[in-house]
């Protein structure tokens, strides 16, 4: 929700925080995958061959959030306009469509193709479930607009007002018991 511009801003940027963080832990990760992806063709071994799919996969797929959640709150922070001028919140959610550049495009499709070629070509094992648990979550990002009431929420007074707080049943003092004698202190 937009209330002011300068803490919208400070808003997006404080979330971007977090994607800053992401992105240099995950580029190291994909560079060396990545060096592998010419030998793939060469491993025979059916279980290193999904190990490796299933890596690469979900590398780019972790790349591709990432890098698309940053981006399009770097959009939200060079403006935005609503097209429903009745909304005045945006919520930022998944989406099957990547709408910031054709890089990040072309790794999704890469990251879909190797998720996909793990879970038809090695189902029923657990590289296959973790593929297809992953492809079920999208990879890019949308805003949505929204109305969000602005105005306070009423006073409750009525309703205080008509239950009291109810007298306990049973007025009489309670005390706290005191604690049973300590031994007395030795006589040195």
């Amino acid at each position: 929700m937009r209330r002011d511009e300068a803490t919208f801003v400070r808003e997006l940027t404080e979330a971007q925080k977090s994607a800053a963080k992401l992105e240099p832990a995950i580029q190291p990760l994909y560079e060396l995958l990545k060096r592998g992806e010419v030998d793939r063709a060469k491993e025979s071994v059916p279980r290193w061959q999904a190990a490796f799919d299933l890596a690469l996969g979900r590398v780019l797929a972790i790349k591709v959030r990432t890098e698309a959640y940053n981006g399009m709150l770097a959009r939200a922070k060079r403006g935005m306009k609503v097209a429903d001028p009745q909304h005045n919140t945006w919520h930022l959610e998944p989406s099957d469509e990547i709408q910031l550049g054709s890089q990040l495009k072309s790794h999704a499709a890469k990251a879909r193709e190797y998720l996909e070629r793990v879970a038809g070509e090695h189902g029923g094992t657990p590289w296959a479930w973790l593929a297809q648990r992953e492809l079920k979550e999208p990879l890019g990002w949308e805003w949505k607009e929204l109305r969000t009431p602005l105005d306070p929420p009423a006073p409750r007074v009525a309703a205080a007002a008509s239950n009291p707080p109810r007298a306990p049943s049973d007025e009489r003092p309670r005390m706290i018991r005191r604690p049973p004698p300590r031994r007395p202190p030795p006589k040195l």
